[in-house]
């Protein structure tokens, strides 16, 4: 179940990173990358983001492990757990400025790392959480993966991350809303008005009262039908939305209009 945390490794002695990434495959974990600067440390959150970061908080270059974890979290939601062989507290208390989600003295056990990890996701996953609800889930958290916009929804199955271009349609479906995925989908309590309204209009439309759907998925269009790409789900357009799926239909190339 770990195996789904992806954990990036800040480290620049690398028979101590070399242990902590076997410790934490060991313990079921995902071990992202081990770079050993600051600087690294920036480009490969800036590349991939991890769901955690283990930061020693000593590194060598002009940069810090502390400097790297403000940098980071200034244009990243994501969590830090620091590593050090100093406890004293002139570096705890420089250490406490980028609010890190943990922090562990070396030399550690593996029982040490999986407590503050689970503790850690579980701190952010509830921080994301009480974000969310606080803002009535009308907030984007751009997660800058690759560049692409993300969202954190709070399905059936816990919080769930997603890429907004990797969603086919949103469904109404009695109290609860759907959101399609190419193999999955996610269950939320959420009202289908909130849920959509996080999506962007440019992209995604309504074509009934029950659904939504996203314009880049649509395969072909026969009047009053959709068709949605690779899933090949057919989808009725209600008579008020007929107009932009007009609109849709003089975009899209290999369509057919029955009407």
């Amino acid at each position: 179940m770990n195996s789904k945390y992806k954990i990036l490794i800040v480290e620049d002695e690398i028979l101590v990173a070399s242990d902590i990434q076997e410790s934490l495959e060991s313990l079921g974990y995902t071990v992202q990358g081990m770079v050993d600067t600051a600087q690294k440390a920036i480009d490969a959150v800036e590349n991939e983001l991890p769901d955690l970061i283990l930061m020693d908080i000593n590194l060598k270059g002009e940069m810090t492990g502390i400097d790297a974890a403000r940098q980071i979290t200034k244009d990243h939601d994501v969590p830090i757990i620091y590593l050090t062989a100093n406890t004293d507290m002139d570096t705890v208390s420089k250490a406490k400025v980028a609010l890190p989600y943990g922090y562990i003295s070396k030399p550690f056990t593996d029982k040490d790392l999986r407590t503050n990890i689970e503790i850690a996701i579980f701190k952010f996953a509830n921080d994301v959480k009480m974000k969310m609800e606080s803002e009535q889930f009308n907030t984007f958290f751009d997660l800058k993966d690759h560049g692409k916009s993300q969202l954190i929804i709070h399905g059936s199955n816990g919080l769930e991350k997603i890429n907004i271009e990797d969603v086919y349609f949103i469904e109404k479906d009695n109290d609860n809303t759907i959101v399609h995925l190419y193999e999955d989908e996610i269950v939320t309590d959420r009202s289908f008005e909130e849920i959509t309204g996080l999506f962007p209009k440019k992209s995604f439309v309504q074509v009934s009262k029950f659904y939504v759907i996203n314009t880049t998925k649509v395969f072909a269009v026969k009047y009053p039908e959709i068709i949605i790409a690779d899933k090949m789900t057919v989808i009725s357009v209600d008579k008020e939305y007929r107009e932009m799926i007009r609109t849709i239909n003089s975009e899209l190339g290999e369509i057919v209009d029955n009407e």
